[in-house]
């Protein structure tokens, strides 16, 4: 023991680091019994037991105060793995790797850990410290016993989470307080103390004060001074002395809003809130603003005492009919004159007054409105009426309103009659002007059609506008537009009808898409067209005349060439390009804004070439000019190719940059524009000079070897030759590599295999000196990859073409067969199990279909839940088109269609996302679950209008995917 505690104390420097005591006390000697019979004295007291470890006998030593912290009888001398079976289990790899750690680095080490041995059934916690020695091959340390420490920390930590969450509980309460005041419909207000503090308001009160959150934290007064000289500051101050609340209803306010003071109207509530020695500690304020209803009830009573002088006076006949027998009250002098039975006809029914009535309808027209409560009204109708011995037939615009009681039953009928016999006659000579004008429209080059307003009905339609919609005249003519051109229904054009209708306003559009039925195909059409307002005499909207240009040929070929220019332009994008052009008669420069960027630019309207010039240094801009002057002088294809860089500025970095561009010349082979693409290459100029530099740096340590290798004895100058030789191989390896490292740098122009590639050669020749960057080249190389297969799937894309032979018979047996061939990796890997029905022949391309069924076949592979075995069920069968599904609209009408379903155990999708998965880049998935570029089911939908048909597709999340391919059967 001993002999224990000496190694123990001779690496007390290492174990004690407090080394400002070493110059006052005296270093322990080993050889003194005192000293040590006092220091075990001082251990024991003090609970500290000893221990010393030597890893490569396996030998650990100890104390009797080990033993006893431990609870356990060791031996003097134990096997480590003895110490660690009194180890609780889950502690036992903790200790195992800080001491080996503590051995290897010669580190301190300081960490608790719990023994197999409990106390009163909670565990006992020890504490390690020591260090070990790199010259004695030991560790040794000190053990104590925290357990009371320990559980003294956890108490703490325990207590300290139940205040915190009493603490968030608090907040809670009063976040909710606050947001139910604040998102409350109605306004609230809180006022605190004498000077009635804006404690709190809501969005709606501040609103009806007219100011903004500001208020809040002001005295009323100061918030409102406004309200000086009215009654609310006197009931708030009462309300703290009575303590009772104060209700009000329609009370009047004066309120300055938007620097104007005005008249408002408010049932409000002034409630006091008392604390728990009853005093007002706030008194909260309810409002809502009446101020519409207080005015609309005084509007109404000015009104009633209008009505009657208005209806005596009124130019037009008004009379009331009460109860169901009809008895006329308050006639005006107009009605009276149009009955003409003299004055005397108030009391008396309407059918005793105009027996005449009888053989008309009105009667029961009237009956009718007294039994539904249902208005009716009528324009331009002729009534027979005896008047003054004389049977007359005139023209009237009639109104019979329904007046209701108080319990919401009919007890009279408003009759309004206003006479049109005048504009009658005058709008049938219109008609029949009208009719000679339509026989123009019949022979107008232009498509015409006149539509009327009730059901949207064709009441006309020349040849052009029914060869337009691919009908004939008889097949429009009298027929409302939702039987006459069905396909028109969901496209909206009936609701711009009915809204010129009721506008009375013209629609005008250009290049209108419409979708019409032409020789049994739905065919997309685009039209300048004009709904212009049809009106009668009195100026009422009737109907609505269109008139329609087939400008459908412009838009196609326009379309066509904003496609080209889309497609190039996002292959710009994804390549990151700046793209330039430089008027050659002008000077001036167009650039991109990705280029205006790089160049730190701003939006000037014009860029000369100074503006470009001044951000590049100068020996790459006697080349530039060097090389564009070569280019123009050529006279041909000459493409102008260089890497420069530009300057460091305020607006921009420095860059290295690669472009290309092309000299453009007119009909006379005069030079007139040159333009260009550039290329930001400075991460990869970057690599490339670590790379050089690595190897730079490997240089250098070979020729320090090579001149400490020079100095040894003679006896090793044959290992030396040796050596020699091997460096001179080494050096002209090291020149080969800067070499290929330079063409590297100028010959990989395409971005992603410059990225590519020197990924590789970074990845194979350093990736021990990488050491946690081979992560991001890794991550880089599949960025790279994942842009190649989206340029490549992109490229699928765009070659789908609309164009190709479609006529010839293709066996759909055949196409499953060659997509299962390219698939057949795949399929072996994921062992997947496939079942293929009979299926039909079909009119198409082949290499197309086997595309369409390719993709959907490999998402099935690939959408799959781990460790599942991929089932796929591919089928078919014909169906008629009046079966198809509603959301299902081939490209070409047919008679019957081949319907083939693939379907899957995937993991399925929401059926809300069915339309988004067939657009271009749209996924539903993260790219870290599964791969893909989002064009595959694009390309598909493509290849079905192609071939005339349609794709949808029905699913579950969990329950699997059933794509399905309508195709045409010719």
């Amino acid at each position: 023991m001993r002999g224990y505690l000496t190694g123990l104390f001779l690496h007390s420097d290492d174990i004690f680091t407090d080394h400002s005591m070493a110059t006052s006390i005296k270093p322990f000697s080993p050889d003194d019994q005192t000293e040590i019979t006092r220091l075990e004295a001082a251990l024991t007291a003090a609970g500290v037991g000893t221990w010393e470890f030597n890893p490569e006998k396996d030998e650990f030593k100890l104390c009797e105060r080990f033993k006893a912290i431990f609870g356990f009888p060791f031996q003097d001398t134990i096997s480590f793995n003895e110490l660690l079976q009194q180890i609780s289990e889950e502690d036992r790899e903790l200790v195992r790797s800080r001491t080996e750690q503590a051995f290897e680095k010669g580190d301190l080490f300081d960490f608790e850990f719990r023994i197999v041995r409990e106390k009163e059934g909670e565990p006992v916690w020890l504490n390690f410290k020591g260090q070990g020695s790199s010259t004695a091959h030991t560790l040794a340390g000190i053990v104590t016993d925290v357990t009371k420490f320990i559980k003294t920390t956890q108490e703490t930590a325990e207590v300290t989470r139940q205040l915190r969450a009493h603490e968030a509980e608090l907040n809670k309460t009063i976040h909710r307080f606050e947001s139910l005041i604040a998102e409350a419909p109605v306004a609230i207000c809180l006022f605190t103390g004498k000077d009635m503090i804006v404690e709190l308001a809501n969005a709606p009160m501040v609103g009806y004060w007219g100011k903004d959150m500001s208020v809040i934290g002001k005295p009323l007064r100061e918030a409102m001074p406004e309200l000086d000289g009215q009654p609310f500051h006197q009931l708030l101050a009462d309300i703290l002395v009575t303590k009772q609340a104060h209700v009000a209803k329609d009370a009047r306010v004066d309120i300055e809003v938007d620097g104007v003071l005005g008249t408002y109207y408010f049932d409000f509530t002034y409630k006091p809130l008392l604390d728990e020695n009853g005093e007002v500690y706030t008194i909260i304020n309810i409002s809502i603003d009446v101020t519409q209803r207080v005015l609309a009830e005084r509007a109404l009573r000015e009104s009633e005492n209008k009505l009657r002088s208005i209806v005596n006076t009124a130019p037009v006949a008004i009379g009331l009919f009460v109860g169901r027998d009809l008895i006329i009250e308050m006639p005006n002098q107009s009605f009276i004159d149009i009955v003409g039975k003299g004055p005397d006809i108030t009391g008396k029914s309407l059918s005793q007054v105009m027996p005449e009535l009888e053989s008309q309808a009105f009667l029961e027209i009237l009956d009718e409105v007294y039994t539904t409560g249902k208005s009716y009204k009528t324009s331009g109708t002729q009534v027979e009426i005896v008047r003054n011995g004389e049977l007359t037939q005139n023209f009237y615009n009639i109104t019979y309103t329904p007046i209701f009681d108080e319990n919401g039953e009919v007890y009279a009928i408003l009759d309004i009659a206003i006479d049109v016999t005048d504009k009658m006659q005058e709008q049938m000579k219109v008609e029949e002007s009208q009719m000679q004008l339509l026989t123009l429209f019949e022979q107008s080059p232009a498509a015409i059609a006149v539509i009327a307003k009730e059901d949207l009905t064709f009441t006309m339609a020349n040849p052009f506008y029914a060869r337009l919609v691919g009908r004939t005249v008889d097949q429009i003519v009298g027929k409302p537009m939702r039987k006459a051109l069905p396909e028109l229904d969901g496209q909206g054009f009936d609701a711009i009808l009915e809204r010129v209708i009721e506008t009375g306003e013209p629609f005008i559009a250009t290049e209108q898409s419409v979708d019409l039925m032409k020789d049994n195909v739905l065919q997309t059409l685009y039209v300048n067209m004009t709904y212009q307002p049809k009106r009668d005499l009195d100026g009422q909207v009737s109907g609505v005349l269109v008139v329609a240009t087939d400008v459908t040929t412009q838009v196609v070929s326009r379309q066509k060439i904003e496609d080209a220019e889309n497609t190039l332009r996002g292959a710009v994008e994804l390549a990151e390009l700046g793209t330039w052009q430089i008027d050659l008669s002008t000077g001036m420069i167009e650039v991109s804004d990705r280029l205006k960027h790089w160049f730190g630019l701003g939006e000037e309207a014009l860029i000369t070439p100074e503006h470009v010039f001044d951000a590049i240094y100068q020996q790459d801009l006697d080349r530039i000019q060097k090389k564009i002057a070569t280019a123009i002088a050529d006279h041909g294809d000459q493409i102008y190719d260089i890497e420069f860089t530009i300057k460091p500025g305020e607006k921009r970095n420095e860059r290295v940059l690669h472009t290309q561009g092309l000299v453009l010349y007119n009909a006379e082979k005069v030079p007139y524009k040159v333009i260009g693409s550039v290329q930001d290459v400075t991460v990869q100029q970057k690599m490339m000079l670590a790379l050089e530099q690595q190897v730079q740096h490997r240089t250098e340590e070979l020729e320090s070897t090579n001149e400490e290798l020079a100095a040894i004895n003679e006896e090793y100058m044959a290992l030396n030759e040796d050596l020699s030789l091997s460096n001179d191989l080494l050096s002209r390896s090291n020149e080969n590599l800067q070499q290929f490292a330079y063409i590297a740098s100028h010959d990989l122009q395409e971005p992603l295999r410059k990225i590519q590639s020197f990924g590789d050669l970074l990845k194979n020749r350093f990736a021990g000196n990488l050491g946690a960057g081979a992560e991001y080249i890794d991550r880089m190389q599949a960025s790279a990859k994942r842009m190649s297969s989206l340029i490549d799937d992109l490229l699928s894309f765009s070659r789908v073409s609309t164009n190709k032979d479609l006529t010839t018979p293709v066996n759909l047996d055949e196409v499953i067969s060659s997509a299962l061939l390219d698939l057949d990796l795949a399929i072996q890997q994921s062992k997947a199990k496939l079942s293929i029905g009979a299926l039909p022949t079909v009119h198409g391309d082949s290499s197309q279909l086997v595309q369409l069924f390719q993709n959907i076949i490999s998402n099935a592979l690939k959408f799959q839940e781990p460790d599942s075995t991929p089932v796929i069920n591919i089928s078919a069968r014909t169906i008629p088109s009046q079966d198809l599904p509603e959301s299902v609209r081939p490209a070409r009408q047919c008679e019957a269609y081949y319907q083939i379903d693939v379907e899957d155990n995937g993991i399925g999708f929401d059926e809300r996302y069915t339309d988004r998965i067939f657009q271009i880049f749209q996924r539903l998935q993260g790219r870290s679950q599964f791969t893909g570029t989002g064009i595959g089911l694009a390309i598909c939908q493509k290849v079905a209008i192609n071939h005339g048909g349609a794709i949808t597709a029905n699913s579950q999340v969990g329950q699997g995917s059933t794509f399905k391919v309508f195709l045409p059967v010719e």
